[in-house]
């Protein structure tokens, strides 16, 4: 038995799957698979619309880069957005309704500060996968049906090779 550049099939097997075409099928497969294990799952969308910027500074050190944040809904009961702010010292979020915001900061070193945002239009959520102005589906499941088609030829390439060894 010879292998061939790290196949580790002999030539005559490799050479019978050639002739049956079930290599290049099974090659399709795989490479249709492997496009839904990378993204896992994972949908997106880009959305464009009008987002609250707060810029937060010091005096002496200028924009307050890393600083901890938490955005609180006019009812004030639950907290809506919270995270760090950017490299510009900004925080961002993107309100749903109208109403006064608040938005809390605080660093480790102990300064913080306390906003008031007034909004009056909020942003009107279409729902995940939707596109906020026309309601229309957004492509996200595009790519786990191509995986489902990979995995159809995979298994296809799979029977066909027991069908071969037998």
């Amino acid at each position: 038995m010879v292998a061939i550049r790290g196949y580790g099939m002999p030539r005559s097997k490799l050479r019978r799957y050639r002739q049956a075409g079930m290599l290049p099928l099974l090659l399709v497969g795989l490479m249709l698979a492997s496009g839904g294990a990378l993204a896992h799952g994972v949908d997106y969308r880009i959305e464009r619309g009008e987002a609250v910027l707060v810029h937060f500074s010091s005096q002496h050190d200028g924009p307050m880069v890393g600083a901890g944040f938490r955005v609180f809904s006019p009812d004030g009961r639950r907290i809506f957005s919270s995270g760090n702010t950017d490299a510009l010292g900004r925080a961002v979020f993107v309100p749903d309704q109208s109403g006064e915001w608040r938005v809390l900061m605080a660093t480790e070193d102990g300064h913080g500060a306390e906003v008031e945002v007034h909004v009056e239009g909020g942003a009107e959520a279409a729902g995940p996968g939707r596109d906020r102005d026309s309601g229309v589906p957004v492509a996200g499941r595009i790519p786990a049906t191509a995986a489902g088609i990979g995995y159809l030829f995979g298994l296809a390439g799979l029977l066909a090779l027991w069908r071969l060894r037998r």
